[in-house]
């Protein structure tokens, strides 16, 4: 039994016993008092009443009307007047309904007897009577009882106010032990807090000694995480702006062109410095650097404005002069061509001589050939070149041609596959270093007219409609149902957009499906991009705190560019995360990236996470990165295994 009820229980048990004690004293003196008082005042009446009668002519009718005035007055039980002999003369009793709510068994206990008042009634020299006046006792059992009553309630109320304070003093007194067990349990689960040491010696020094070693460990993780950040910044990023250097560019490039998911439409942007040398020559190289650094923040500017308008944007910079954009399902090239010409035209403007800034742009698809692509966007940059100080070319060859133009019409085929359950799931496996299956990857798959699509054709114009956060939930809704007919089923990951985590409503549907089917949601497995923990870890964070006690896992998906820029990354809840695959493709010859994988696993294993590596083109890489310490696989090359 716990201490706090203990504590009630001995509030209820003494209250109770003073409650008694009061109670019973309380009502003795109070019976004897209205005994007496009442006593008194028949005693009184009596004598009054009698003095009157013993003045006037004994006449009967006037006789009546004096002790019937007297008995209206409601104070009487009863006023009777007898003769010598005994036979009564007049006679008022009391029969109405004793109506004061008093209950009877409080009667009994708490019973009054009271002599009636007696006094003689004179004629003349001679004894005309004898009167008897006896009062009502319900006012006093109608005292008795409110008294009794109130009593109770302030009882009760200091019960329960001695309980809330005992509680509260207990809870104060007993915090030190909830936050050593809280500390404890955080650091088996890999989180590692701290607590205020407590003023109580021996709680104290347990707190202390556990701070001291979630502090240490902490320390550790912390130096780990940013020796990781440093060694990826430096080999990954170009120096002076800071953007993505040619290698790792080309390989998100790569990712992008070799995905699976055929209906994608992404862009590539390319921007060049014409005569960077002469440009040195004439501005000064300090002069050219900020020129560098400024064009990579309007390049970057103009992704935050037009964000709606594609899902990802990655920059940069593949040499000296050369930078370039890639926009993962791109929706409208030609508007954002738009907004980066008159930014560059702006950036122009600020520099003497004018700098040229031609611009080339074009879509690609998964499958097309980073050669062919690099080789169009160098022809539309050489076209541009030909033309004006800062001009651009775009080419949209490659461009999908959607059945749907509009935003109504996407609105309205969008609306219907929802209302019709068109929303399916194609499965592909995830694999675990022992070659078992880890859990399964559902990807959205949408009927439209007929037709079923990838998420590359829709989650575009879905993102930019709003419309993300109800396909996720019929995902879902999809998902368990087909857990649901399986006697034996595999968990299963659904990747969840951020638009989703940031709508409450959203968030709420998904915790009352889960909670409806509890032996199916212990088996989902959800998974966040790392850009979104990164630009909004408050959301994450209270999604993982609805989502972790209905029993699903919680990973993040694209990781590694931004893992060790995560603060408190152990404090987060997180199960495993799916290393980007742009880490892993062409990984046998990259020293770089083996030695980045191999500490991002020893970070995240130091924090109790699963480390899955995504994209594996083949089998054959799997010893690699079993090495490297990765504890499962998932990717094109997975099958084959």
């Amino acid at each position: 039994m716990s201490l706090i009820r203990q504590l009630w229980i001995a509030v209820v048990v003494m209250m109770s016993i003073a409650f008694i004690s009061s109670f019973s004293i309380s009502t003795y003196k109070a019976k004897a008092y209205f005994e007496e008082q009442l006593l008194l005042k028949n005693i009184d009446n009596a004598g009054s009443l009698a003095l009157t009668l013993s003045q006037i002519e004994k006449d009967p009718v006037t006789l009546e009307l004096l002790i019937a005035a007297q008995f209206d007055t409601g104070h009487y039980q009863r006023i009777e007047l007898l003769s010598p002999e005994g036979e009564p003369l007049q006679s008022k009793v009391y029969e109405g309904d004793d109506a004061t709510g008093v209950p009877e068994w409080f009667k009994a206990i708490t019973s009054l007897n009271i002599e009636p008042g007696v006094a003689q009634v004179q004629d003349g020299w001679f004894q005309y009577g004898t009167l008897y006046i006896e009062s009502h006792k319900r006012f006093a059992y109608q005292a008795l009882w409110t008294t009794t009553r109130d009593l109770l309630v302030w009882f009760l109320l200091v019960a329960l106010v001695a309980g809330g304070l005992g509680t509260l003093i207990l809870k104060l007194i007993t915090r030190p032990l909830d936050d050593v067990v809280k500390q404890a349990e955080a650091i088996g689960g890999r989180r590692f807090i701290k607590s205020k040491e407590p003023r109580t010696l021996e709680f104290g020094r347990v707190v202390k000694a556990m701070n001291i070693l979630s502090e240490r460990i902490r320390q550790m993780l912390d130096s780990e995480r940013k020796r990781l950040e440093e060694m990826r910044h430096k080999n990954q990023h170009d120096e002076l702006t800071g953007l993505a250097n040619r290698e790792y560019f080309l390989s998100q490039l790569d990712t992008k062109l070799n995905s699976i998911d055929s209906d994608s439409q992404h862009a590539l942007l390319l921007i060049r410095v014409r005569h960077l040398a002469l440009l040195n020559q004439q501005l000064g190289h300090k002069q050219t650097d900020a020129l560098l650094k400024h064009l990579a923040n309007v390049i970057q500017k103009v992704t935050e404005d037009t964000a709606d308008d594609f899902t990802q944007a990655d920059v940069g910079r593949l040499n000296g002069s050369d930078f370039v954009l890639l926009l993962t399902d791109a929706l409208d090239l030609d508007s954002i061509s738009e907004a980066l010409l008159h930014k560059l035209l702006t950036l122009s403007a600020d520099y003497n001589p004018v700098p040229q800034l031609p611009m080339a742009a074009a879509y690609f698809a998964p499958g097309d050939s980073r050669a062919d692509l690099m080789m169009k966007l160098d022809t539309l940059l050489a076209h541009a070149e030909q033309r004006e100080i800062t001009c651009r070319e775009i080419s949209l060859a490659h461009q999908n041609s959607p059945r749907f133009h509009s935003a109504d019409e996407w609105r309205m085929v969008l609306t219907e596959a929802l209302i019709r359950d068109r929303v399916t799931a194609q499965y592909y496996p995830v694999l675990a270093s022992d070659s078992g299956l880890l859990h399964q990857e559902a990807m959205m798959r949408l009927e439209l007219q007929g037709e079923v699509h990838s998420a590359g054709y829709f989650i575009p114009w879905a993102r930019r409609l709003g419309m993300l956060p109800e396909l996720d939930v019929a995902m879902v809704n999809f998902v368990l149902e087909q857990l649901r007919r399986l006697e034996d089923a595999p968990s299963t990951a659904i990747n969840l957009s951020a638009e989703t985590l940031g709508d409450l409503v959203a968030v709420n549907r998904l915790c009352d499906q889960l909670k409806d089917r509890p032996r199916e949601a212990r088996l989902l497995w959800f998974e966040v991009s790392e850009r979104c923990v990164v630009q909004h870890p408050q959301v994450f964070k209270e999604f993982c705190r609805q989502i972790k006690p209905l029993g699903c896992r919680i990973g993040l998906e694209r990781a590694g560019a931004d893992f060790a820029r995560i603060s408190n990354l152990q404090e987060l809840g997180l199960d495993y995360i799916k290393v980007d695959n742009a880490f892993i493709s062409d990984l046998e010859g990259n020293n770089t990236n083996q030695n980045f994988l191999r500490g991002l696993a020893t970070l995240g294993h130091s924090i109790g996470l699963l480390v899955i590596a995504d994209g594996v083109k083949a089998g054959s890489q799997t010893p690699l990165l079993k090495m490297l310490g990765m504890d499962g696989y998932t990717g094109p090359g997975i099958k084959e295994i």
